[in-house]
């Protein structure tokens, strides 16, 4: 089957879908004139109707006064002589037109409306010439040339005079401070002079430590070399056990048990590894000389004061018997304990043993 696409209609081969588009009246080729909406047969036909038309005539339009000519060559001859297209020279200023540049160029240079003037910005006045302004501003007292002091807000004639006023006025005189004391001098000189000679600017040597000053670097050194605030404090038997473990980051302000368990997991002993048994021993042994350092001599009560508040014993004993009491079951304590469940169970019977020594 073939279709027409114009029709619709369908036939049972192609030659006839060709007699039927031949034959009809509604698949004949037309020619088509879009402006005036006509048809014709042919296309010879449109060209004729296109050149007789009036409607389809080729013209050249004057856009100015809307004329329409039949050539190029009418439409210029129109432009050249119609008055109304003549070539003009404006002046734009005063809205007035002329017929030569020349009649423009004169009249720019008459019209006083266009004459180059020379304005006074400061009084608003006009001048003919550029020097006749410049006379104006020369003789004029408005427009002489001023030497302001801001400071003080006073006007001079002349450079010179300012310069005299600014040496002259105890106002403007340059002065040389000295802020630590607040005292002011004349001179840079005399400003280095009093520096130099008096003791509150002195330079001194501080020691941020302990809040003291010295009059020589030498001093600030000799100090701190022999002053006891600046001797680094000897290790202690339970800084040097756990120093002796390369690598491990040890704080002394830390409880002895808690450093202690962190050693542990820093060297990732299980519960029954030998290597931890013998650090346990020796961690022991630095335990009991550390408590043993703390007691200092037995008949030093302050002492053993400084012993109990540092184990969170309460109340603190009265007299040295009473303390050597304490300090004999501390003892005793330490000496018999091999593992962390006898101190644990130690403590749980005593309670008199703080964390910071568990």
């Amino acid at each position: 089957m073939e279709r027409c696409d114009l029709c619709d209609r369908f036939f049972d081969d192609r030659q006839a879908l060709q007699q039927h588009i031949r034959d009809a009246p509604a698949h004949t080729l037309t020619f088509s004139c879009q402006p005036c909406n006509r048809t014709f047969v042919s296309h010879s036909a449109l060209d004729q109707h296109t050149r007789d038309s009036p409607v389809h005539t080729l013209t050249y339009d004057c856009e100015p006064c809307s004329r329409s000519f039949g050539s190029q060559s009418a439409l210029d001859q129109h432009a050249q002589n119609s008055p109304a297209h003549a070539v003009s020279f404006n002046c734009e200023p005063c809205n007035k037109t002329f017929v030569s540049q020349s009649a423009l160029d004169q009249h720019l240079r008459e019209s006083p409306a266009h004459t180059i003037k020379y304005d006074c910005e400061p009084c608003n006045r006009s001048f003919g010439s550029q020097s006749a302004l410049d006379q104006h501003a020369q003789n004029s007292p408005a427009h002489a040339v001023s030497f302001n002091c801001e400071p003080c807000n006073k006007t001079f004639v002349s450079q010179s005079a300012l310069d005299q006023h600014l040496r002259g006025s105890p106002a403007h005189t340059i002065t040389y401070d000295c802020e630590p004391c607040g005292r002011t001098f004349s001179c840079q000189s005399a400003l280095d002079q009093h520096v130099q000679n008096s003791p509150a600017h002195a330079v001194s040597f501080y020691c941020e430590l302990c809040n003291r000053t010295f009059g020589s670097k030498d001093a600030l050194d000799q100090h701190i070399q022999y002053s006891k605030a600046h001797i680094a404090p000897p290790s202690t038997p339970l800084d040097e056990f756990f120093q002796s473990f390369a690598g491990f980051n040890y704080n002394p302000k830390l409880p002895p048990s808690e450093s202690y368990a962190q050693l542990k997991r820093f060297c990732r002993w299980g519960e029954y590894d030998p290597e931890d048994n013998e650090a346990w021993k020796q961690y022991q042994s630095a335990l009991e000389a550390e408590v043993k350092m703390w007691f200092g001599a037995e008949d030093d009560l302050g002492a053993w004061h400084s012993l109990c508040r540092a184990i969170g014993i309460e109340p603190l004993p009265a007299t040295c018997k009473q303390a050597v009491n304490v300090g004999t079951c501390l003892q005793s304590m330490i000496m018999h304990m091999d593992s962390g469940s006898k101190m644990r169970m130690w403590k749980s019977l005593s309670v008199k043993l703080a964390n910071k020594v568990t």
